[in-house]
């Protein structure tokens, strides 16, 4: 998997200038896309390989990675269909598909430690049963067993629009501002995250970024249940308590014999909402593995 230096959408320096003024970005080519991801911290640090959660982008990890930098050697990338990372023609938004490609990612980078959140947290999952010399740990902020998200699309999608084939895909490319925000209301901790997150969110809307949660939400409501057994690599789900998408979710039902560790004053992005805090219980569980 060849990576290339990150000229924004269409390549255009100019209009992209905003998403590309950080350093390390650039892309992965993928049996799902071109991935969009950037890369820095230590070297001979941690690995870790850190996934966006959609509408979170790159961008989100601006105050996660200053407290990453001098303890790891960090990757953040955004998968098919969320910021810059275009899915490819076909990508079908199922387990299997987001498997394959994140597979791909790992094997450009390397053997890392994975912090899959949410949905991504199945795929980390499915990667650990299936590539396990890829896999240093899986920690998965947020993601709940398989039947608690059937559960939490129930609350994220109440009327079964987003749910809908087409009209679900439509409202979504007319309206991705006003569901991110709305997304960023009822999922976060406290007020003071929505302004930030939302901004970063807009920032690659305005450069064509993408948000399909309409599709990953039809894909994994028609998909099997993944196995629920422990995996052989060490792995935890990080908890926050404050996210009220997730009021009947449980996280101690997530994964058999996984570390459950909740931060109290967190929603459904603990690694973004408490960053010092979620690097620190990052570094020290590593080193107790």
């Amino acid at each position: 998997m060849d990576t290339v230096p990150y000229l924004g959408q269409a390549g255009r320096v100019d209009e992209a200038r905003a998403l590309a003024s950080r350093p390390g970005l650039s892309f992965v080519e993928t049996s799902g896309g071109r991935l969009r991801l950037r890369r820095g911290g230590s070297p001979g640090g941690l690995p870790v390989l850190l996934a966006a959660d959609g509408p979170n982008v790159i961008e989100h990890y601006d105050q996660l990675i200053p407290a990453l930098d001098q303890r790891a050697d960090w990757v953040v990338f955004e998968p098919p269909g969320t910021g810059a990372s275009t899915p490819a023609r076909g990508f079908d938004f199922t387990l299997d598909a987001f498997t394959r490609c994140c597979i791909e990612v790992l094997e450009a980078v390397g053997p890392r430690i994975l912090v899959f959140p949410c949905y991504l947290g199945f795929a980390g999952q499915r990667i650990a049963r299936e590539r396990p010399e890829l896999v240093r740990g899986l920690v998965m902020p947020q993601t709940p067993s398989w039947d608690d998200i059937q559960r939490w699309t129930d609350t994220a999608d109440p009327k079964r629009l987003l749910r809908t084939p087409v009209l679900g895909q439509l409202l979504l490319a007319l309206r991705r501002r006003d569901v991110a925000a709305a997304w960023y209301s009822m999922s976060t901790s406290d007020k003071r995250f929505r302004a930030p997150f939302s901004a970063a969110a807009n920032e690659a809307f305005a450069f064509g970024g993408c948000f399909c949660l309409a599709s990953l939400m039809q894909a994994y409501a028609r998909g099997p249940k993944p196995p629920s057994s422990a995996l052989s690599v060490p792995t935890a789900v990080v908890w926050g308590p404050r996210d009220r998408t997730h009021r009947k979710s449980d996280p101690n039902a997530s994964m058999p014999g996984a570390e459950v560790v909740t931060m109290p004053e967190c929603g459904h992005s603990p690694e973004l909402e408490d960053p010092a805090g979620f690097a620190d219980w990052l570094l020290a569980w590593s080193s107790g593995r």
